[in-house]
């Protein structure tokens, strides 16, 4: 294999990744348009990065503002290989020290929203094209750059566009941990609303900011006079709180920490901290049944709680939840489940406990698992072991949403380490620049790899 000097790309890289994550490119569907389908943020992501593709010499195609696609002019004809990214964000929270869009880096960290999911791997994969291009490198597959713009919230991005592509023979998405991620949980999402209890001291609540995101704050408005209730039960508990009352209402915001919802052991639910205190600290006996039932991570309050030994545990997320002041709430709740559920074994066991509520289904897609003896993923595990040795080797099954859900024959691969700190869609967002040099050896050897193989 030709000798890459791979540093001189790192200054570009770093800059470029900035240039990505200062682009808000949350989904806002009230300012959708022709084209730009989820928001001008996004679009503008799109556009930046399609004017970029177009002016280093690639072809790119605009499906109509789902994806944009790049290939190199001198790419293969060979089975279809797809390297699968996306350029949406989540929403931003409470909590940030800095401006979230700002790309600012201190102490070699990168700091920014959707700069660890995924920004970074988003132009790690476009250097190795670059890299690809500038060596002259021929590729025999067809290697086709997927970017899309709704992995964050539905994936319609990628409905669309799979019924205008062909099927790849592999593919792979850096969404995720090293070193390689050959199935990923089922993922399902309700909404679920009703009325709740007149009886209840619980006047309103407002809590959380998606159902993908752990709860990182919430307001609660009880209806009595006893503010120094919750102020002793936060302080005893060690909750950061703001407590103000009338002569009608106690209201109290309450702070959590936010997490990815595939692993909300990691974040401390506020909206559950909301119905804590009005369980334990005023005694409402609704928001009490409420915390038994849906407060604890694993679903056992459900009776869901489960783990197998092909796909580890399964995990539930109260995203988010509204109280109107009128008694009619709505909230968001989000499930990665193992091989021993289905989505309809799940809905009937869940709803049995909320015999009188309105379920929703905003997402639901099953659990998928990849042969890992197939020999892409034996030379992704190759070359990961060869620019990583001292890493975990073995191969899992994540509990993250990916485009591995719409994409067939698609991994996950990267480009977190799988002792990273978990930091997507929390605040603070950020990445450790040490390691980028090493990361753009390993893609680009990857796809490089990929490119020639016969047998994937």
């Amino acid at each position: 294999m030709v000798k890459i000097d791979y540093k001189q790309y790192v200054d570009a890289l770093i800059k470029d990744i900035q240039n990505l994550v200062q682009i808000p490119s949350v989904r806002d569907l009230d300012q959708a348009s022709e084209g730009a389908p989820y928001g001008p943020g996004v679009a503008q992501a799109v556009e930046w990065l399609e004017e970029k593709a177009q002016a280093d010499g690639f072809q790119t195609e605009n499906h109509q503002g789902h994806v944009l696609t790049i290939e190199p002019k001198n790419n293969g004809q060979g089975q279809r290989v797809e390297i699968a990214c996306h350029l949406d964000v989540v929403d931003v929270a409470a909590g940030w020290e800095d401006d979230p869009f700002s790309g600012k880096i201190v102490d070699n960290r990168l700091y920014g929203r959707g700069s660890d999911d995924m920004k970074r791997a988003d132009m790690l994969v476009y250097y190795a094209l670059k890299i690809i291009r500038d060596y002259q490198i021929p590729l025999k597959n067809q290697v086709v750059w997927i970017y899309g713009t709704d992995e964050e919230c539905n994936m319609d991005d990628m409905k669309y566009f799979r019924q205008q592509a062909p099927e790849p023979s592999f593919a792979f998405t850096p969404d995720g941990n090293f070193p390689l991620s050959i199935g990923e949980k089922g993922a399902l999402t309700w909404t679920i609303s009703g009325q709740w209890p007149a009886d209840s001291l619980v006047h309103s609540i407002k809590g959380g900011e998606g159902a993908n995101v752990v709860a990182s704050s919430c307001q609660i408005a009880l209806k009595a006079n006893n503010p120094e209730a919750a102020e002793a039960y936060c302080q005893a508990k060690g909750w950061p709180a703001k407590v103000v009352s009338d002569s009608e209402l106690v209201v109290i915001q309450v702070k959590g920490k936010a997490a990815h919802s595939s692993v909300p052991e990691l974040g401390a639910n506020a909206i559950v901290r909301a119905l804590d205190i009005a369980a334990n600290a005023y005694g409402d006996n609704y928001a009490s049944q409420l915390l038994d039932r849906i407060g604890a991570s694993d679903g056992s309050g459900l009776g869901i709680d489960s783990t197998t030994e092909k796909m580890g545990a399964l995990t539930f997320n109260l995203g988010t939840l509204v109280l109107d002041g009128k008694g009619a709430y709505q909230m968001e709740v989000d499930i990665r489940y193992p091989d021993a559920w289905t989505s309809d074994q799940l809905y009937d066991q869940v709803k049995s406990h909320f015999p009188e509520a309105q379920f929703e289904t905003t997402f639901d897609v099953p659990w998928t698992l990849v042969d890992a003896k197939r020999p892409a993923i034996q030379t992704l595990l190759k070359q990961f072991e060869e620019v990583f040795p001292s890493e975990d080797q073995a191969p899992a099954v994540s509990g993250g949403v990916t485009y591995s859900k719409y994409i067939p024959n698609c991994v996950g691969f990267g480009a977190a380490m799988a002792d990273d700190p978990t930091v997507a869609h929390q605040a603070n967002e950020w990445i450790d620049l040490s390691n980028l040099e090493d990361l753009l050896r390993l893609y680009t050897q990857v796809i490089i790899e990929l490119g020639r193989m016969e047998d994937l």
